[in-house]
C-alpha cells in the first residue's frame, strides 16, 4: 500500500517514505497475494475490487508486463456435497455479475494445469480473470519508480510518534529522535497502524493481532524450485501458487488459523512440512528432493468489519489500511493521491471511511 501510494504521489509532490525495514519485506512478503473479487458478497465492494483488478492490469502495462504480475487465473475445486453447492452458487453469482467463471472437465484441467491431480468426484471451477502478484518484487518496483520521480526513502527506521502543531499532524518522530515534517502524513503501516495512530489518540478498528488465537497472524511456506504450476490453486485442504524463486508458495486455512504470534518456531516448521505433504497429493510429479525452503508468519491488517479503512482521521493525517491490500493497493493509491493532492473526496471511497459504525475516536469529515 505504501509503495503504491509513493508511486502515485511522487510525480506530483515531494514524498518521503519511512519503512521500519525494507519496502516489500514485511507482511507484503508473507501473504498469498491473490488478486481477485472471488468471494465478495457486498455488491459495492465487489465492484471496487473488480476495478482494482483492472488497475493491476493497467499498472502491469505501464511496467511492460513485468514478471511480478501473473494473470494466470485460479483453479478451485470442491469434493463434498456442501462445498459443491457453495461453489456452484458462487460461480452462478459471479457470472450474473459479469465476472469470468466456468466449470471444467478433467480434460480442461489438464490443459490449464497439467501437473495438478484433481479427484475424480471433484467439481472444478476456473476463474480466468484472476491473478497473483509477487508482491515484494512489485513493491520494490513501485518504490524504485517513485524514487526516480524524486521520492526520498528512509529504511530501517521506526516511527515512534506522530507530531502535531496546533491540532494538526505535521510529521513523525523516528526512534533516532529525528523529526520529519510534512503537509500531509499518510499512515499505510498495515497492522502496525494502530500503534502509530494511537500516539495521536486515534483508535483504528483493527482486529488485535496480539490476542491469543487472533486471526490476523497467518502461516505460509515456500519450497525449493519446483516449476510445476502456472496460476493459483485452491484445493479443499490447501492453497498454492508459484513463488518468485521458482518454488511453490503454500498455505492452508486450518494451519493458518491455528497460527498466532505465540506459535513456537518448531510448530511452524512442522506445519510447513505438513503443507508440503499436502502439496504432494495435488502435484504427484513433485520431485522427492523438493523441500521446504522457509516458513513465514505474516500479520494481516484486519479491519473489524472486513472492509478497508481509508480516509482522513485528523487534520493533516490520512490512513490507508486494508485486508486484501495487494488486490486493492494500486486502485486505492490512485484514489487517495487525488484526495490528498486536490482535497476533493473520492465518491468510491465513501463506504470505507474509518469513522463508520461509531468505532473511531477522531473526526471523520474530509479535511
Amino acid at each position: 500500500m505504501g509503495a503504491a501510494l509513493a508511486d502515485a504521489l511522487a510525480p506530483e509532490c515531494r514524498v518521503t517514505v519511512v519503512d521500519e525495514g525494507t519496502p516489500g519485506r514485511g507482511t507484503t512478503a508473507n501473504g498469498f497475494a491473490w488478486i481477485n473479487a472471488n468471494r465478495t458478497l457486498d455488491e459495492t465492494y465487489f465492484d471496487f475490487r473488480v476495478a482494482a483488478m483492472r488497475e493491476w492490469e493497467r499498472l502491469a502495462r505501464e511496467f511492460g508486463t513485468p514478471q511480478w504480475h501473473v494473470p494466470a487465473g485460479n483453479l478451485m475445486w470442491a469434493d463434498n456435497e456442501e462445498s459443491r453447492a457453495e461453489l456452484a452458487a458462487r460461480v452462478e453469482r459471479l457470472l450474473s455479475r459479469g465476472y469470468p467463471a466456468r466449470f471444467l472437465s478433467p480434460a480442461d484441467v489438464a490443459v490449464i494445469e497439467p501437473a495438478v491431480r484433481v479427484p475424480d468426484d471433484a467439481h472444478v471451477a476456473h476463474f480466468p480473470g484472476e491473478a497473483f502478484a509477487h508482491a515484494s518484487q512489485a513493491a520494490q518496483a513501485l518504490v524504485k519508480r517513485a524514487k526516480s520521480a524524486g521520492a526520498r526513502l528512509i529504511t530501517h527506521h521506526r516511527v515512534v510518534t506522530l507530531t502535531q502543531d496546533h491540532g494538526r499532524v505535521n510529521g513523525v518522530e523516528l526512534a533516532t529522535g529525528d523529526l520529519i515534517t510534512a503537509d500531509h502524513v499518510v499512515c499505510a503501516a498495515g497492522w502496525q497502524s494502530s500503534r502509530i495512530l494511537g500516539t495521536a489518540g486515534v483508535r483504528l478498528p483493527l482486529v488485535d493481532a496480539h490476542a491469543p488465537g487472533s486471526p490476523a497472524p497467518g502461516l505460509t511456506a515456500t519450497t525449493t524450485p519446483a516449476r510445476l504450476l502456472r496460476g493459483v490453486i485452491h484445493a479443499p485442504r490447501m492453497h498454492l501458487r508459484p513463488d518468485w524463486n521458482g518454488g511453490l508458495l503454500l498455505a492452508a486455512r486450518d494451519l493458518d488459523v491455528a497460527t498466532d504470534l505465540a506459535t513456537p518456531a518448531a510448530t511452524m516448521e512442522a506445519r510447513a512440512v505438513e503443507l508440503l505433504a499436502r502439496a504432494r497429493d495435488i502435484l504427484p510429479g513433485l520431485e522427492p528432493g523438493v523441500a521446504v525452503r522457509d516458513v513465514r508468519r505474516g500479520v494481516r491488517p484486519m479491519p473489524e468489519d472486513g472492509f478497508p479503512l481509508v480516509g482522513p482521521v485528523l487534520p493533516g493525517l490520512y490512513v490507508a489500511v486494508s485486508h486484501s491490500a495487494v488486490t486493492l493497493a494500486p486502485h486505492l493509491a490512485r484514489l487517495i493521491a487525488r484526495e490528498v493532492l486536490d482535497g476533493t473526496p473520492a465518491e468510491a471511497l465513501a463506504p470505507y471511511r474509518p469513522g463508520r459504525g461509531g468505532g473511531h475516536t477522531s473526526a471523520t469529515a474530509f479535511v
